[in-house]
């Protein structure tokens, strides 16, 4: 197998080194999001985690704008142009995710609504918590994929993350089942809240996985 990095220009390395650095700041609002959900009554805790959250929301996009404007300035190649700017998009796009995440559980702690207690906080949290796990070991990869030239490691590494949205997908899926047999029970925001959570959560592992696959697609476009 080629070790595509050995054919990339200097610019389409930084490319791959600002990804990363995207990754990173994701990696981290997994963490902040995480923290969030271990103290998820407290409302300065989750006020804290949100603005922590935003603050790399603003980082990465600034980030995102910087790698565009290089990309399409004509540091790369034309042939993987596309791809690049998809990789940009999809890597700020999982950023953007967990803001949307911290928002909406610090919107939903300061609701009051008619029936709360019929809502099963621990499960739902134990249902989040697997899913940021999961989205924790996604990134990880990811950024391994960015990093390494071996491609035979990049196409397991792709399948590892493949895997692992699949096992979200299950996660998810029993998620919204528990969600629509408690709904007669609800508040309708509540079941928005927990419905808009889930497709989030599985908007991260969905983008990790586009990412992967969309660094593979410039790594063959490279060495054909």
């Amino acid at each position: 197998m080629k070790s595509f990095k050995r054919i990339l220009v200097v610019g389409e390395e930084n490319i791959f080194s600002e990804l990363c650095q995207i990754i990173v700041i994701a990696a981290e609002a997994n963490t902040k999001l995480i923290d969030m959900l271990d103290d998820c009554k407290n409302e300065k805790c989750l006020d804290e985690g949100m603005q922590a959250i935003r603050s790399l929301e603003n980082k990465s996009d600034s980030i995102a704008f910087k790698v565009n404007e290089d990309i399409t300035s004509g540091a790369v190649s034309p042939n993987i142009l596309e791809h690049l700017l998809e990789c940009v998009r999809v890597a700020d796009d999982i950023v953007d995710a967990y803001y949307y995440q911290a928002r909406e559980m610090c919107r939903m702690y300061k609701a009051n609504f008619p029936y709360t207690e019929v809502i099963e906080e621990d499960q739902w949290i134990a249902t989040f918590k697997s899913l940021v796990e999961l989205a924790e070991q996604a990134l990880g990869k990811v950024k391994q994929a960015l990093l390494i030239s071996d491609l035979s490691e990049i196409l397991q590494l792709r399948k590892e993350i493949a895997s692992l949205e699949q096992q979200g997908d299950e996660i998810k899926d029993k998620g919204f089942d528990f969600l629509y047999r408690e709904a007669p029970q609800m508040h309708y925001l509540q079941f928005y809240h927990y419905s808009g959570l889930l497709h989030k959560f599985d908007a991260i592992l969905d983008g990790c996985e586009d990412l992967s696959d969309l660094v593979l697609s410039v790594i063959t476009s490279i060495i054909k």
